[in-house]
């Protein structure tokens, strides 16, 4: 994985820091981690990032560049706000390259559809795993295929295929999804829509 490169600039911290931000067009934001004896307090340009978000994803390794030095980061923590949907603050956290890190990725289902063809209903149990790898081999998404399902397989953590150099960190014997029969209220509403489709 490339690094992406961001540029950042340190902060003052205290009252109304995050409106004056705001008004120039920036969010607050943190670096902390390896080989770091305290954190430094960042803004970055709001557009900025979330060019990067919508091109990249969360799982991006970061060129984090302030005052002209470049820090080798992963995003660790995003606040939005709940009501306007839109970020508020980051967090980076600094990384060596030579050592396995932490990360959640979003698990992307694939054959739902033909699943439901099939009168099968998908119930979702997990949307994410936690994996550790190093910080250039962390997946920006784990497709998941559920094409092979029949009502009544399970798929369990254990049974997900991610890249080389990737360990899944949850539980192996943790559901994943379950194919699940239709209710007979559903079936009977289904096969009342379809004779009414006949009566007409």
């Amino acid at each position: 994985m490339q690094a992406i490169s961001i540029e950042a600039i340190k902060r003052d911290t205290g009252k109304n820091v995050a409106r004056r931000l705001k008004n120039q067009g920036y969010i607050p934001a943190i670096l902390y981690g390896k080989d770091m004896t305290e954190s430094i307090p960042l803004a970055v340009e709001y557009n900025a990032l979330q060019r990067l978000l919508q091109k990249h994803g969360r799982n991006v390794l970061l060129n984090v560049i302030v005052d002209g030095s470049t820090h080798n980061a992963v995003i660790k923590e995003i606040q939005e706000d709940t009501l306007k949907g839109k970020i508020i603050h980051v967090d980076f956290q600094r990384v060596s390259m030579y050592e396995e890190i932490e990360a959640t990725v979003p698990l992307k289902f694939e054959g739902i559809g033909l699943i439901e063809s099939r009168g099968g209903i998908v119930q979702h149990q997990l949307w994410e795993l936690t994996v550790e790898s190093l910080p250039d081999k962390i997946p920006q998404e784990i497709v998941v295929d559920l094409s092979n399902l029949e009502i009544g397989d399970t798929l369990f953590v254990k049974d997900i295929q991610v890249p080389d150099g990737v360990k899944v960190v949850d539980d192996p014997d943790e559901v994943v999804v379950s194919v699940l029969a239709p209710r007979e209220s559903e079936k009977e509403a289904e096969e009342e829509a379809e004779t009414a489709k006949e009566n007409e």
